[in-house]
């Protein structure tokens, strides 16, 4: 029988995608502490791990920029990612599709990654999360839907997109999981800052 050699995300090989969690979305949520809580602890996952971060603000003229809960750092490239950083550094991207796929811009960047598995979460679910993730399958990325870091204003909206997106072939998950399932076993040298991240 076969031994698997490989964690199911390998963090070279993926790309976390937060989507739109800004100041004048963020109050009008359900469950808005868990997805700030959540969302925080994936993007300090991620810095742990080494995995690259995307954050997207959508029209942040009208919207707001990225709530002030969500911790982190902006930076113009993953060229200059720095892990003795105090905060989780992510690339941040501008745009006015709902779709992240719908900006072109923001298509290249993800492309030029070079990463083939898509950990998503943000705001809201049935709007830009579900057309994101529709697409990203389309163009045969592995998506990951990270449940308790997504929201809509009516739960209803929310439970009706993870359907969706689980019937399309997206891999419905949750903050934990996602970060247990960066490491191969409990001898990955990131183990114990990620058990401590998450208790």
């Amino acid at each position: 029988m076969k031994s698997f050699t490989q964690a199911l995300l390998e963090p070279k090989d993926t790309l976390f995608v937060c989507i739109d969690i800004q100041e004048r979305l963020l109050p009008l949520m359900a469950r808005k502490d868990a997805v700030v809580r959540n969302t925080n602890k994936l993007l300090r996952g991620a810095q742990i791990l080494g995995t690259k971060t995307l954050i997207t603000e959508q029209y942040p003229k009208g919207l707001g920029a990225t709530d002030s809960s969500i911790i982190f750092t902006p930076i113009e490239s993953f060229d200059t990612l720095d892990s003795q950083s105090p905060k989780p550094q992510c690339v941040l991207k501008e745009k006015s599709t709902f779709s992240i796929f719908g900006d072109e811009p923001i298509t290249a960047f993800i492309a030029q990654s070079g990463c083939k598995n898509l950990v998503i979460f943000g705001i809201e679910s049935h709007v830009c999360i579900l057309q994101s993730v529709l697409h990203a399958l389309t163009l045969n990325f592995n998506v990951w839907v990270v449940q308790d870091a997504l929201s809509s204003r009516d739960d209803a909206n929310h439970l009706n997109a993870i359907s969706l997106m689980a019937a399309q072939g997206a891999r419905v998950t949750n903050t934990e999981s996602v970060l247990f399932g960066s490491m191969l076993d409990s001898k990955d040298p990131h183990f114990k800052a990620i058990s401590a991240l998450v208790k």
